[in-house]
């Protein structure tokens, strides 16, 4: 591959209700007794795969995927190179339960030896795109394999849309005197890809060994696709792209042999995102979050699943407007017969959520679709709201006890829809009277399933 190639230049899920990681750290002695085992969330994580359909060259983890929220990534501003780095590094170590960056990003990629290329999808359309910061992110960790001496220049960046104009600039994806192709085209030559007689597919993606897929989180207008993440980013792998809407095209194209058996790595940009409108929509407020941007990354070799967790972050925020869903029945169309591109049933899922709020934490392990999110505010003095999701109608508790695990306030026990569901606390306990000052924990009951967060009272 060349060098360079800058001459063609051709936010929820968890509704998102995070503490501040600067003044969680400060209080984090507080806590200094929780989220102990990370040994029991290890074995889990073994138990549970064996329940995932069966993993391929590709999609190693099937099923599995990393929801990285991170409030230091920036995505109201301008997004912190580092702190998306460290949040790049830390979900692929988790995704693979590798330890150390260089080995995390290596077990991605089956027979990796020094001359392996490696083609990224990127999606510069419109004002809302996978932002350069994470794509160099992941760069960064390429270059980090093979002891620190796989060559970047082996690596080419894509897209149909000029990349130069946001931000992938050379002296940004520079390792170790070496930097990827970084191409404004996507470079469709004639290729064996002609599932309705017309569509070439990019000969970046037919000539590589591996690809990775880094969309942005967006909302789309087509009544068909309605949101273009990870399996709608290949339209700018085609010429023409004028696939929109056509979704059998659209799962074919993610089951060609260029694509599907090469796809290692999913990495949804979800820094910032829309929920409503078409692909030119600039970054919308998320008021599901506190920061009022998602600030995630979805990380994972699955692209089904992918799908999923981004259309429920869309949701969960339409939800809070009053506004319809978008169902995208095609996320349940592609894990099935004949396209077989991954899980879409959340119970055959491992989720791993991390949302950065101190060192000393493990991050979460969930599986399934229910789950208690990190309240908001947090800290607070005299009231927060809790947020959880059930995959399913149930019955739920919720609690809040203390450090000794003691009863403080049973907040409710009745019967739950599927979704997310919300209540608040008032800092205070069953007999009317304001907690102390202190950390405290909502617990959230279904059936024998158990989830917990932290909650800061700080008066």
């Amino acid at each position: 591959m060349a060098k360079s190639d800058t001459r063609n230049n051709s936010t929820s899920f968890f509704s998102g209700f995070y503490p501040d990681r600067r003044q969680f750290i400060k209080l984090s002695a507080l806590g200094a007794m929780v989220m102990a085992g990370a040994p029991a969330m290890a074995r889990h994580l073994a138990q549970f795969d064996g329940q995932n359909p069966k993993a391929s060259r590709s999609n190693t983890l099937p099923g599995r995927i990393v929801i990285c929220h991170d409030t230091d990534m920036n995505g109201h501003g301008t997004p912190d190179v580092d702190a998306v780095e460290a949040a790049v590094f830390r979900s692929v170590e988790l995704l693979t339960q590798q330890s150390g960056t260089d080995l995390a990003f290596e077990s991605l990629f089956p027979g990796l030896h020094a001359g392996s290329t490696i083609a990224i999808k990127v999606n510069c359309i419109g004002t809302c795109f996978s932002r350069w910061e994470v794509a160099r992110g992941v760069v960064s960790g390429l270059s980090r394999m093979l002891g620190g001496t796989y060559d970047v220049s082996n690596v080419v960046i894509y897209d149909r849309d000029p990349v130069s104009n946001r931000g992938y600039t050379p002296e940004r994806f520079t390792f170790n005197g070496n930097c990827p192709t970084l191409s404004g085209g996507n470079n469709a030559w004639n290729s064996d890809y002609f599932p309705y007689g017309i569509y070439e597919l990019s000969q970046y993606l037919i000539d590589c060994d591996y690809a990775i897929n880094i969309p942005a989180l967006k909302s789309h207008s087509d009544g068909n696709n309605q949101i273009t993440v990870a399996m709608k980013n290949h339209y700018g792998s085609c010429t023409p792209s004028s696939m929109c809407g056509n979704i059998n095209a659209m799962l074919t194209l993610n089951t060609d042999q260029y694509i599907k058996p090469k796809t290692v790595l999913v990495l949804t940009d979800g820094i910032r995102g829309t929920f409503n409108g078409g692909p030119s929509t600039p970054p919308m407020d998320w008021n599901l979050y506190p920061e009022e941007t998602p600030n995630t990354l979805l990380v994972t070799t699955d692209p089904v699943t992918n799908e999923y967790w981004a259309r429920d972050m869309i949701n969960a925020q339409r939800a809070a407007h009053g506004w319809n869903p978008k169902p995208c029945p095609w996320i349940e169309q592609a894990s099935a017969e004949p396209y077989f591109l991954g899980v879409s049933d959340p119970h055959q899922m491992t989720i791993l959520y991390d949302d950065a709020t101190g060192v000393e934490e493990e991050p979460g392990l969930l599986v399934g679709g229910t789950f208690l999110a990190p309240n908001a505010p947090n800290p607070f003095s005299d009231r927060t709201t809790l947020r959880f999701r059930l995959a399913a109608a149930d019955d739920a508790t919720v609690q809040i006890v203390d450090l000794r695990g003691r009863l403080v306030r049973h907040l409710v026990s009745h019967g739950f829809p599927a979704g997310y569901s919300s209540l608040s606390w008032d800092g205070k306990d069953a007999h009317g009277r304001a907690v102390p000052t202190g950390v405290y924990f909502a617990r959230l009951q279904v059936g024998r399933l158990v989830r917990s967060q932290r909650l800061v009272v700080a008066r």
